[in-house]
């Protein structure tokens, strides 16, 4: 009896250290491809290929370690390459699979609530990511996703946030962005995150109203925003210093390639503390042309208008969405 017992032990003891290896080696795959690419090509090529060596091992993982206590954590990995495959080869079947497993995942009240509330949370980021061109068709899926997360996890601690977020795609719908914004705020106890539902709840309030805001340019000129009736204006905040805010310019400019030119004004504020950055950046970026601001105070300068409200006579003002605004 003691032998089989010993023999039991040791098979158990064997077992477990087989699956902590597998497992090891998955969470090993967290640092990213060993190879570093030599450009754009090679980059997507060695990340597919992570991902394809990330997916089998997690599905062989569940395969052969169906009640192992990480389970739970193996498929919501899974979830997240097939996902992540799915955007970066434009598959969306894959995307959908994701969206499949979290929402079983969420069901399976096997899984202790909080496991649940993480697959419900990571489902609705993912439609948050997969937004695309049909906006105003996701966005009811989006901000129903955001409710049923509310109304399942009451007191889970991302509820806020995750709420303020999903504003974000309502900037078409103030009546339901602020229905959001204001549920966020009365569930919040982070007084950043009220602070910048209050910024936002004030941008709301001054939808329809005149935009007093002039400043002067680097270039010489005084301009007023509230006198630019009738043409779209792009107001744009960026830093010499900020790669993500110099990568949305340029994607900008292109994009001006598709625009009236006779109908928009572009009007940019540097956060730069040197006032000559700004200028040799443009010029290096061919967008010297563009009226732009730069008083040296950084985000230490005075207040600057909220964005994407409504100017006087059809004038509009939008900011960039990639850079420090």
């Amino acid at each position: 009896m003691n032998a089989f017992f010993f023999l039991l032990f040791a098979f158990s003891v064997t077992l477990f250290a087989s699956s902590d290896g597998d497992w090891n080696a998955i969470v090993a795959l967290d640092a990213g491809p060993e190879a570093k690419p030599k450009n754009v090509v090679e980059a997507r090529q060695f990340g597919k290929a992570h991902f394809a060596k990330h997916r089998g091992l997690i599905e062989e993982f569940i395969k052969k370690n169906p009640t192992d206590p990480r389970i739970f954590d193996a498929r919501m990995r899974l979830a997240g390459i097939l996902a992540a495959t799915g955007k970066m080869e434009k598959k969306q079947n894959l995307v959908d699979d994701a969206m499949r497993m979290l929402q079983g995942l969420e069901k399976d009240k096997s899984f202790p609530l909080n496991k649940r509330a993480d697959a419900g949370f990571r489902r609705v980021s993912l439609y948050l990511q997969c937004l695309d061109s049909r906006e105003n068709d996701s966005r009811d899926d989006i901000v129903n996703a955001a409710r049923n997360f509310q109304s399942r996890y009451p007191s889970d601690r991302r509820t806020p946030r995750l709420l303020v977020e999903v504003a974000t795609v309502c900037d078409n719908a103030p009546d339901l962005k602020r229905e959001l914004l204001d549920a966020a705020s009365a569930s919040s106890p982070d007084d950043s995150l009220k602070r910048r539902i209050a910024d936002d709840l004030k941008r709301l309030d001054l939808i329809g109203k005149p935009l007093p805001f002039l400043l002067k340019t680097i270039q010489g000129r005084s301009i007023d925003i509230s006198k630019q009736s009738g043409r779209i204006v792009f107001l744009i905040f960026w830093a010499a210093d900020s790669a993500p805010s110099l990568l949305w310019m340029q994607n900008f400019q292109l994009a001006l390639a598709n625009l009236p030119v006779d109908r928009f004004s572009i009007i940019t504020v540097s956060l730069d503390k040197d006032p000559a950055l700004p200028m040799e950046c443009l010029k290096e970026m061919g967008m010297s042309q563009w009226a732009t601001s730069c008083d040296g105070l950084g985000w230490d300068g005075p207040p600057r208008p909220p964005m994407r409200y409504k100017l006087p006579s059809n004038s509009h003002s939008a900011r960039s969405n990639g850079g420090c605004s």
